[in-house]
């Protein structure tokens, strides 16, 4: 974990925020670990779509997009994209 996610962590239980969004995998574990709530851009992509404040066409773009330049394992992606296109 890098310093930005243990300082936006540190922040989050210091404001006693309801949510932190983070995408690094040693981050989410300190995250579960201090039982901090979390989220994942692909979680807030999905949900940006289900609740209709983007279209398909644009989510699946960003999805594209968070493909190409994030690292995320394959089988995370796919089920992101499935939920996509599960209408």
């Amino acid at each position: 974990m890098a310093l930005g996610e243990a300082e936006a962590i540190a922040l989050a239980i210091a404001r006693r925020a309801r949510l932190v969004a983070i995408d690094d995998k040693s981050g989410i574990n300190a995250c579960k670990l201090l039982r901090v709530a979390f989220t994942t851009a692909l979680a807030i992509l999905v949900r940006m779509y289900e609740k209709g404040l983007i279209d398909r066409e644009t989510a699946t773009a960003k999805l594209g997009a968070l493909e190409r330049y994030g690292r995320y394992k394959a089988d995370i992606v796919a089920d992101a994209r499935s939920r996509l296109e599960g209408d």
